[in-house]
């Protein structure tokens, strides 16, 4: 399952580097993942410091 990005995140842009497929971009209000591109491998997730990530 891909992952999302959620309203609790506080854009840090910590994801960002961690993402092995570059799926992760700037959104209006929080960083957003393509969940198309995404692999689901949690790299993501694993860095987030709000717990922002989920799997859809």
């Amino acid at each position: 399952m891909p992952r999302r990005i959620t309203d609790t995140c506080i854009n840090t842009g910590n994801c960002v580097p961690e993402c092995p497929v570059d799926c992760i971009s700037p959104g209006e209000e929080t960083y957003v993942i393509d969940e198309d591109t995404c692999i689901d491998c949690g790299a993501c997730e694993m860095v987030c410091p709000v717990d922002a990530i989920i799997e859809v």
